[in-house]
């Protein structure tokens, strides 16, 4: 079958793999053309294997339960705001029929349909980003769900052919870790599929990683068991025994075996932050970034726990003795160094100490040019893996220098640095400026999975402090996520920010649930996937396990500030509110300018019903917020309350009407906490209208409908009752009561 020839430069496109965006000469769509409706008639006409549909066909997939006259006028309607939208026809209404102008806008579906039909599978696997309109949903719209889930499955099988034909060919060809790529890809793919599993496991055994093949034996194990309810098939426990048998290791698929194996004494480390001895201190980014691909390194070795990154650099230029840092993080080793750059030459100093008794056992200095920053990290990551090998009981895969290249050349390598950089200052600037870095990163090198994954972690967090609209934010971070699976499943991190779009954006909580727990089973010491897995099960009223992930979290990096916060904040949304003052006054002693514990102090305050005494920590949230250009929205919306509940409603009316000057001015507020201002402020119908905007601007707080304090003066109206099950049985099916606790 010929297809349209659909790619053309400077056009409207439609990308509906990996969710739904329709870019409008490169910018996405937003406003009436954009509505759901929309979006689903759009999907309906891009698919090549169909060129035209009726408009009956169209109103009985769109508007099921609108008469005839009123269905034709909807989709009329609909046709004119997408045109106007996008310049043009891009939608033509000739009599009774319908199709798409694919002069004025193509579509990522059509290309792969033409791309699969000249069996160009390198081009189908590369358009192929993610389950066709993924996380998207048509209230009462039965038979798109089913149109929806058939092309969903025949648009996967169609990349998992290509997927598999180029593992293949890069086998055959000799091109042994372009096919462990591929393999992994199909693996992420379909993790049912015990043949896949097998065939990736054998591809990493050819790649010299036996420890690689054990691990995806153990991660699909317990993948099955926790879907399906199964076991792996005896094919693949007893690949995985030959495997084993080959290393002279061992391997348990039991479902009592831990992912990975449960370290032995002396099995853990800590990489400290290298000093920048260079004689600028703009190359700080440079020598906190080689501390972190250490870490990252070090934690690819199965059996060694590192210490999270938050706790290791709490020590920068703090003098400690070694042991005490050492017992202070629970880890045996230390690996501390130094790193001067002076123009393109290196020299970095790592040495490694035994935490134990304060004895330096080995030291090395490599003088190099930038261009070899990958080889000399393999080689520190390598020596420190040698030498404490014998002390866990075994030996592991080596860490080569192939493993430790995640960018084609040094200077896009030195863009990544910069980019975590930025993204670890967590204000609104610096996150903005990390967004941009990894855009960049990742325009150079598309294929760099690290890249995509930290340009996905900057975009979720940008989402969750509303420093971007979050149907502008969130889709980026769900799209950044999904191309770093494909590229490198072995990642735990990106299923922990899938998962947490997933609970604060799609609020797709049995996803999310998944997602977390296979960040989890792939990184068990990974705090961040614990953290944000709490955030889920708080928002589902499930508050003691949300306390225990929470505090496990805090446990694996005990000097994280936003860690032992947190508890505090799962404890006021559980109505345990003295728990979480006591919490909340801990944190402040260990650092009495971290926003978060002054803010969530106020929230605890505000809920015991001491207002007076929560403004100031507020002023103090302000004090600390220089740095914010939308002088912290969320901060002002609290403040506002509190005017409220002392009684002070002329000065919340005065912070109400700044709020809604500046969402007048095109800044981005969230209307979930303007209509908690409204509540506060006695004005139930506004504050409902807000609360139904919220749900259409897909705000993330709306995930905490139903456990959120400050609502709980609504739980009885059946305006707000309404609201709740249009978020709620949006994929589970069934109303809760109101989960709130006490």
């Amino acid at each position: 079958m010929n297809r349209p020839v659909l790619a053309r430069a400077n056009m409207n496109r439609l990308k509906l793999f990996g969710g739904a965006v329709v870019d409008a000469a490169g910018r996405p769509l937003t406003g009436r053309a954009a509505q759901r409706h929309r979006i689903a008639l759009l999907a309906l006409l891009s698919t090549t294997r169909r060129l035209y549909r009726s408009r009956d066909q169209l109103v009985f997939f769109l508007w099921p339960d609108a008469d005839a006259d009123r269905g034709r006028k909807l989709l009329s309607d609909s046709i004119y705001r997408i045109n106007q939208a996008l310049g043009g026809d891009a939608i033509i209404a000739a009599g009774d029929d319908v199709r798409l102008n694919r002069d004025l806008i193509a579509s990522d579906g059509a290309d792969l349909e033409a791309a699969a039909d000249a069996q160009d599978w390198r081009r189908v696997a590369g358009l192929y980003t993610g389950p066709f309109l993924d996380g998207f949903f048509l209230p009462g719209a039965t038979d798109f769900d089913q149109w929806m889930e058939n092309e969903r499955a025949q648009y996967a099988r169609t990349a998992a052919k290509a997927i598999e034909e180029m593992a293949i060919a890069e086998r055959e060809a000799g091109r042994v870790a372009e096919s462990v790529d591929w393999w992994q890809r199909l693996a992420t793919l379909a993790p049912d599929d015990s043949r896949v599993a097998m065939e990736l496991m054998r591809a990493l055994e050819r790649a010299g990683n036996r420890a690689g093949a054990l691990r995806h034996a153990r991660v699909h194990a317990v993948h099955l068991r926790e879907t399906l309810g199964v076991e792996p098939d005896r094919s693949l426990r007893e690949l995985a025994d030959r495997i084993a048998r080959r290393t002279e290791a061992s391997v348990s698929l039991s479902a009592s075996a831990e992912i990975p194996a449960v370290t032995a004494i002396g099995s853990s480390i800590a990489v400290l932050p290298f000093s920048n001895l260079s004689e600028s201190d703009a190359n700080a980014y440079f020598a906190d970034g080689v501390s972190e691909e250490l870490m990252h390194l070090l934690t690819r070795s199965p059996g060694l726990r590192v210490a999270s990154r938050t706790s290791a650099f709490a020590y920068r230029d703090v003098k400690v003795d070694v042991r005490e840092v050492g017992r202070r993080l629970n880890v045996d080793w230390i690996l501390e160094g130094s790193v001067r750059r002076s123009g393109d030459q290196l020299r970095i100093v790592a040495q490694l100490t035994d935490a134990r008794n304060g004895y330096q056992i080995w030291s090395e200095f490599f003088e190099r040019t930038s261009s070899d920053i990958f080889a000399i990290q393999a080689e520190i990551a390598g020596a420190i893996v040698a030498r404490l090998a014998p002390t866990m009981g075994g030996a592991f895969g080596s860490v080569t220098a192939a493993g430790a290249r995640g960018a084609p050349d040094a200077e896009t390598y030195d863009l990544y640095l910069q980019a975590r950089f930025e993204w670890h200052r967590r204000t609104e600037e610096s996150l903005l400026k990390s967004a941009e870095l990894f855009e960049q990163v990742v325009a150079r090198d598309p294929r760099y999975a690290r890249a995509w994954a930290g340009l996905a972690d900057a975009y979720a967090v940008i989402a969750f402090y509303d420093y971007l609209a979050p149907r502008v934010a969130f889709p980026r971070a769900d799209s950044a996520a999904r191309h770093a699976i494909l590229l490198d499943p072995s990642l735990g991190a990106p299923y922990a920010t899938l998962a947490y779009v997933d609970t604060y954006y799609h609020w797709n909580w049995a996803s999310a649930e998944r997602g977390f727990r296979r960040a989890i089973a792939i990184e068990p010491a990974n705090a961040t996937a614990h953290q944000w897995y709490a955030t889920l099960l708080t928002a589902r009223g499930r508050f003691d396990e949300a306390e225990r992930e929470i505090h496990r979290a805090a446990e694996l990096d005990p000097l994280s500030m936003i860690g032992h916060s947190a508890i505090g904040w799962v404890l006021i949304l559980s109505n345990q509110t003295d728990r979480a003052i006591q919490q909340l006054q801990g944190a402040l002693q260990l650092d009495s300018n971290f926003l978060l514990a002054h803010y969530w102090m106020a929230l605890a305050l505000e809920q015991q019903g001491r207002p007076v005494e929560a403004i100031p920590f507020l002023h103090r949230v302000l004090d600390l917020s220089d740095g914010c250009r939308h002088r912290c929205a969320l901060t002002l919306a609290a403040m506002a309350r509190a005017h409220a509940a002392t009684g002070n409603a002329d000065a919340a009316r005065g912070i109400l009407a700044e709020l809604l000057e500046r969402e007048s001015a095109g800044v981005y507020v969230s209307s979930y906490e303007i209509g908690k201002v409204y509540q506060a402020l006695g004005d139930v119908p506004a504050a409902l209208a807000r609360l139904e905007r919220a749900y259409t601007d897909r705000a993330h707080s709306m995930a905490l409908l139903t456990v959120d304090p400050q609502l709980r003066p609504l739980a009885d109206n059946l305006r707000f009752q309404r609201l709740v099950e249009r978020v709620e049985k949006k994929l589970d099916g069934e109303l809760p009561r109101f989960a709130m606790a006490g």
